[in-house]
């Protein structure tokens, strides 16, 4: 089944050169083990990287099987490499059979260098002797439309497994006593020239983890006969420091001089002159971002998401992951494998929209590159049939046509709602749909609008808007004529008769005040009237007997009564109409 897979992904990335076949360099591809040999501490662990050279032709695929002494030697774990960005096989090992295999490729135009990483495998020692590394089976096939198999050499990789040494136990001269029995005597102290020294790091910790930082720090411990220090640092896993004394420290800082797998070595001198065995600490590093890369989004099917395509690589730790963020930076990011080289973007609004996409290598380098697009609207559904009025007790009824199996959103707001309220209903075979909406509605004027989502999730634009009225029942708005008007008639005859009465009030108050006038008026004409009498009679009398006096009193007397009748007889008519 393996075979299977690796030949359909060979046969895919053929027929990707086909037509662009190159012919064959003179010079072999080779795979090898890096380191390829060393001295390793009983129940120590280290690792060894799978390489490639491809002398200066382009590979696109490989596979390989390796055999380990399953009794010195056990892997406790795999990790992948720069190299190969697809896998067929998954580099796994079998503890059992002491295997390991792997298989994958790379897409057009292929990998081309040297020392280029497929993965890198980590031991432990578990028993002393010397455990081999082979290579039982390989291939590494050209990009050149035909899959040549170019490789021409396979590494191997031996190492010695040797026991952590400690200081021998002193003998007794025949002037010493002979040493306590082995339950009162304290454990042999171990000295430098017998150990090799712990070597770590607080800014690179992880032996076979990729770090950006070119500053590296590094430290171990000194036992306390320690007279002197040897130290080098290079990229050589196995180098011997030497037997000259650097001085006597227990740190140090380098800074690389290029990106790769580098290695500090120390060895201490103890106060007899005795070098210890070398420590060997690994420090990976990478500071160069994964290579520029473009995107590509196309929406080949008008009614589905349209597909966003990308793809890089990092020649030394390989890629981590892929994220993607849609519409903001600040937002949520979509991780991806780094196998994975296209994303559908779904869930968008109709529109233009921007995409970023990140990808960072396995040291937390990063390349970026962004691009913007559009989502195309499905059909737009429209409104044919609608009820333009209802009372508050009927139902609002709507329909139309879109694309067939499309969903229809219904949306219904109200003058004074601030959301609408949505109904979904779905078009038939032939595009069609209605639907009837339950609820009853107050009266007032309403909105309603539509819109289509496809079974892909696509939206189309919004429909035109339409506006329904509801008001009450024809009888219920003549009752209520009738009714309102009734109040205002009833309301003006209560008026009216309240004036009319006011207006009787106050002239019979007015008429109570004539009447009054009037008898006062006759009581003070007829006082008035007998005193003219009076005051008459007296200046007649004061004439004496002068000739005609009687006949003057009598015509005066005469044309008094005649003005006092005249004027009673006004007053009296005054006095009827007041009654």
């Amino acid at each position: 089944m393996k075979k299977y897979f690796y030949s359909l992904l060979l046969l895919a990335l053929f027929l990707a050169g086909a037509f662009l076949a190159t012919p064959a360099f003179a010079a072999g591809a080779s795979i090898y083990l890096s380191p390829s040999s060393g001295t390793q501490i009983l129940n120590s662990k280290f690792t060894v990287a799978v390489k490639i050279s491809t002398g200066g032709q382009s590979v696109n695929a490989g596979q390989a099987s390796l055999t380990y002494d399953k009794s010195l030697i056990k892997v406790v774990g795999i990790s992948k490499g720069s190299v190969f960005s697809l896998w067929t096989e998954e580099p796994a090992f079998s503890a059992s059979a002491g295997t390991i295999d792997f298989g994958g490729g790379v897409p057009r135009p292929g990998y081309t260098g040297n020392g280029g990483t497929v993965c890198v495998i980590t031991f432990q020692a578990i028993k002393l002797g010397t455990a081999a590394i082979n290579f039982s089976s390989g291939d590494l096939l050209a990009n050149d439309g035909r899959g040549t198999n170019i490789l021409t050499s396979m590494g191997s990789a031996s190492f010695t497994i040797t026991p952590k040494v400690e200081a021998p136990i002193p003998q007794p001269t025949p002037n010493q006593p002979a040493p306590a029995p082995a339950a009162l005597t304290p454990a042999p102290v171990e000295t430098a020239a017998y150990n090799r020294p712990e070597i770590s790091s607080d800014t690179h910790p992880d032996q076979t983890k990729w770090y950006k930082e070119k500053t590296v720090n590094f430290s171990w411990k000194l036992p306390e006969a320690a007279t002197g220090v040897s130290i080098a640092f290079d990229q050589n896993a196995n180098t011997e420091p030497g037997p000259v004394s650097d001085g006597l420290f227990n740190s140090k800082q380098y800074t690389v001089e290029h990106d790769g797998s580098w290695y500090i070595h120390v060895k201490v001198k103890d106060d007899k002159g005795r070098w210890g065995t070398p420590g060997h600490f690994r420090v990976n590093i990478d500071s160069t971002p994964p290579a520029d890369f473009t995107l590509t989004v196309k929406q080949e099917d008008p009614n589905d998401w349209p597909t966003l395509y990308f793809q890089t690589m990092d020649e030394l730790s390989g890629l981590d992951k892929y994220e993607i963020l849609i519409d903001s930076l600040s937002a949520q990011p979509i991780v991806l494998t780094p196998d994975k080289t296209s994303y559908k973007l779904t869930d968008l609004a109709v529109g233009s929209h921007t995409v970023a996409v990140k990808a960072i290598d396995l040291a937390g380098n990063e390349t970026m590159a962004n691009l913007t697009f559009e989502v195309t609207a499905v059909a737009t559904p429209v409104i044919k049939n609608y009820s333009a009025e209802i009372t508050p007790g009927d139902k609002f009824f709507i329909s139309g046509a879109a694309n067939p199996d499309n969903s229809i959103n219904i949306y219904i707001q109200g003058e004074s709602e601030a959301q609408p309220e949505l109904s979904r209903v779905k078009s038939d075979n032939d595009g069609n749909w209605f639907e009837v909406i339950e609820k009853s509605y107050a009266n007032g004027r309403y909105t309603a609008w539509v819109e289509a989502v496809n079974p892909n999730g696509l939206k189309s634009k919004q429909s035109a808007k339409i506006s329904f009225l509801v008001t009450p029942p024809v009888f219920t708005k003549i009752g209520s004529f009738v009714v309102n008007y009734f109040t205002v008639l009833v309301s003006l005859i209560f008026m009216i008769v309240l004036i009319i009465l006011l207006l009787v009030w106050l002239a019979e108050i007015v008429r109570k005040r004539l009447k009054k006038e009037t008898w006062e008026i006759e009581d003070v004409l007829e006082k008035n009237m007998n005193s003219l009498k009076q005051t008459i009679n007296a200046e007649i009398s004061a004439l004496g007997r002068v000739e005609g006096r009687r006949e003057l009193k009598k015509r005066l007397e005469d044309k008094i009564d005649d003005t006092n009748k005249k004027i009673l007889k006004e007053v009296r008519d005054v006095e009827k109409i007041l009654k």
